[in-house]
Parts: structure tokens; C-alpha cells; sequence
């Protein structure tokens, strides 16, 4: 404590790390002064310590899916505790740093690294440390209670099984899987895409996605509609089914065509339940294609599109 911030570099270690009763951290590099990027730090959390049910992690696709949600609840449970704040000083040689801070999840479950959970049940999370300072000093005490106490107690409530609800980790998995294996099933029958009834497309905004407030639920055409039987629970869903080939999208304006093309665009990744989006998916090779803005389009007949400009342009 007080000393100069370099003395931060003895908490440095990659191979053998700092063993606790419970985990052990890694650190490769710490920042070099407090207005650096935060330090990186890896945690490997013991299994008899999380005691996750092999069975949400027995193949790839759980494992993914168990991740992504323990990863969603450390984020969570960072936000409750506050841990995501640094110390409240005042000007250069106030009190400044000390936030732990992990990746922002998405509406999409996609393998990362900051939260894996391993075959043998280990759980790895990846987040930085914002190593506490007084001007360019260190504030020892405070990065003790962050190691010793604020670190532990987030491990404690996000990755300890005992303390999670066993009920929506499970249904949260096996709709991961179930979204996943949907999406194999388009091949087999002929489709490049698949839209659930009842779905809500619409997002809150452009820089929102969670789902909109009063969304009118998406409804199939009859004869486009389609139906599977799920694996995990044998329900059935319905909807509209995209077949091999090319499918034209017509309406007036606000009619949704764009809505519709947003869902399909992000169909390849399965949703978080309560997204309004599962179980619309896509191809997993299925890539967008837009024409870039402002693109000359020269020696090219549009005239089935444009046609009766002023002055008589040709657009042949």
C-alpha cells in the first residue's frame, strides 16, 4: 500500500497463478498506471465447487449454452453488487480504478471466452481488474478487498450451482439445443430458413435489441406453414418455412419486409429465451448481401425496376 503503481507487476503469473480455495487467478500482465487499459485476469473455478450437472454440459452445444448462461448471471450479479464501478474520487490524486468488469452479453448465445465451462466441469471466466490507485500510488488495501473478498463473493453467487435456479438453467440449455437442432433439420426438408408463429421480430430500436414492448406477434401464411416436434420436451411449433430457391419479400412501407430480413440475417445464431426470436433460424451458411451505398451501376439493364424517369432517362 502507497507504493509506487509498477509494484503491481509482483502479482504477475501465467503457469502456476494464485491458488485459492476455490479457483485460481491468473494474471499475464497488469496495467502499467491507472489510466492504462484495466488488467486482464483469468479465473479457473474448481469443479466440486460450481457442482454444474454433467448432463447441462455433455455435449458441445450444452456446454455452450450452460456458459452462455452462467456468463449472463456474472454479469448480472457484477451490476447488483457494483462491482462494475470504480472508486468515486475526485481529480489526480483522488482515489480512482477498482472495477471488475466482463463482457456485456448479446441477445445471441455465441461460444466466447468469458465465462467456458470445461469438460471435467472447471469453469473458466476471463475479465479485467481495474487496479485501484491513489494519483500514481497504490491503494493496497483496496485491491486486497477485491482479490480476497469482492472477486470471491461474485464466483461465489454466479458459478455455485447450489445458488442458481436449477430449473431455468435447464430450460435455458435445452432451448439453446433445441433452436440448434431445429436449425439442422432445414436441410433434410428442402429450406434455407424458418420463422416461428408467434414470434416478435420488431426490436426496441436501432440500438436495442432486446424485443419491442407491444410487438405484434409474428403469424404464418397457411400456405407456408410448417411444424416440428421439438426433441427436449415434444412440443410442437408451427410456422413459415423459407424453401431452396428464391423467395421475393413484397408490402407497403412499415409493412416489416425489413424486420423480417433482420431476423432472417441473425437467424444462423440461436437466441436467448425471451428474445422473441428463437426458433427462427436460418441456414448456418447463409450470408447477407447488400449493395454497397453510393455504388455506380453502369451497363446494367434496370429497366424491369426503374423506368419513366423525367426527361426521358434511359435506364435500358
Amino acid at each position: 500500500d502507497g507504493k509506487s503503481y509498477g509494484g503491481y507487476h509482483d502479482i504477475e503469473s501465467t503457469t502456476q497463478g494464485w491458488s485459492h480455495n476455490n479457483f485460481v487467478l491468473r494474471i499475464a500482465r497488469t496495467q502499467s498506471d491507472p489510466f492504462a487499459a484495466p488488467t486482464r485476469c483469468q479465473v479457473q473455478v474448481n469443479a466440486d465447487f460450481c457442482r454444474l450437472p454433467p448432463s447441462l454440459y455433455s455435449n458441445k452445444i450444452r456446454a455452450v449454452a450452460l456458459s452462455d448462461y452462467l456468463h449472463r448471471a456474472m454479469f448480472a450479479h457484477a451490476k447488483e453488487m457494483g462491482v462494475d464501478a470504480s472508486l468515486d474520487g475526485q481529480g489526480w490524486s483522488g482515489p480512482k480504478g477498482g472495477d471488475i468488469q466482463l463482457l456485456s452479453p448479446c441477445q445471441h448465445v455465441l461460444e466466447q471466452s468469458a465465462v467456458v465451462v470445461n469438460s471435467d466441469g472447471t469453469v473458466v471466466t476471463q475479465l479485467t481488474i481495474n487496479l485501484p490507485a491513489r494519483g500514481r500510488t497504490i491503494l493496497g488495501r483496496a485491491a486486497q478487498e477485491i482479490f480476497g473478498q469482492t472477486l470471491t463473493t461474485l464466483l461465489h453467487k454466479a458459478l455455485n450451482y447450489a445458488l442458481l435456479n436449477g430449473a431455468r438453467v435447464e430450460s435455458h440449455v435445452n432451448s439453446i439445443e433445441d433452436q440448434m437442432w431445429l436449425q439442422n433439420q432445414l436441410e433434410s426438408q428442402g429450406l434455407i430458413a424458418f420463422v416461428r408463429d408467434g414470434a416478435i421480430l420488431p426490436r426496441a430500436s436501432g440500438v436495442d435489441d432486446h424485443p419491442l414492448q407491444g410487438g405484434i406477434p409474428f403469424e404464418s401464411p397457411e400456405s407456408m406453414r410448417i411444424s416440428f416436434q421439438l426433441p427436449s420436451n415434444g412440443i410442437t411449433v408451427s410456422g413459415m418455412a423459407f424453401r431452396k430457391g428464391i423467395s421475393l419479400i413484397c408490402g407497403g412501407g412499415f409493412h416489416g419486409k425489413s424486420t423480417l430480413l433482420e431476423a432472417l440475417q441473425v437467424g444462423v445464431y440461436p437466441k436467448v429465451p425471451g428474445d422473441g426470436r428463437e426458433f427462427c433460424v436460418t441456414a448456418p451458411s447463409a450470408v447477407k448481401i447488400r449493395a454497397e451505398d453510393g455504388r455506380c451501376v453502369t451497363a446494367v439493364d434496370i429497366s424491369p425496376f426503374i423506368s419513366n424517369l423525367p426527361f426521358g432517362k434511359d435506364t435500358t
